[in-house]
């Protein structure tokens, strides 16, 4: 998939938000989730997305249920993520209540080395029903995350939901989402 030069209000699969000037996106090959960067994915990646729960797989031991507070939620992300083999030294930083489009979800901070680079993620979700809708920013500590962070944090700020797309024909089942 191509970048996109992005400036000002974008509409996804379930959601919208206002992205920066000078920054830049792609969708993924489901369509339901979006990368944007300003310097490119290793620099820093934002990645926002929309899952329906009901089509996680049956066989997988940590999966989002309907009617999950979201501090349960909260939890299954930290367990998916601190079982990802990519991720040494995997920490929780910050784990607390936030708010995602008005509604009630959760705000996770945590740090991992991947590849010898120190990266510091923060992860937005927000349970709606049977969907569940995340919006993440990583980067590497060093220089990278503290400059980009406002930029992220005014994107979450106008996070809404926003009608959903036709199912597509590609797969929408939730794995380890090893880009947070």
């Amino acid at each position: 998939m191509a970048w996109i030069a992005a400036d000002g209000p974008f509409k996804g699969d379930g959601y919208a938000f206002d992205l920066p000037k000078g920054w830049m996106y792609k969708w993924t090959l489901t369509g339901r989730t979006v990368d944007i960067t300003k310097d490119g994915e290793l620099l820093q990646d934002i990645h926002a997305s929309v899952w329906d729960i009901k089509k996680y797989k049956e066989d997988d031991k940590k999966i989002v249920k309907k009617g999950m507070l979201p501090q349960e939620v909260a939890q299954v992300a930290i367990d998916r993520l601190s079982s990802n083999k990519q991720f040494a030294q995997f920490t929780v930083l910050q784990n607390e209540p936030a708010q995602l489009a008005g509604r009630d979800g959760y705000k996770l901070v945590c740090s991992y080395r991947m590849d010898k680079v120190r990266y510091k993620s923060v992860l937005y979700g927000m349970l709606n029903g049977e969907t569940l809708y995340r919006i993440s920013y990583t980067a590497p500590v060093r220089y990278y995350f503290d400059r980009d962070a406002a930029a992220f944090e005014n994107i979450v700020k106008t996070f809404r939901l926003a009608e959903r797309m036709p199912e597509s024909s590609g797969s929408n089942i939730v794995g380890v989402d090893t880009g947070l």
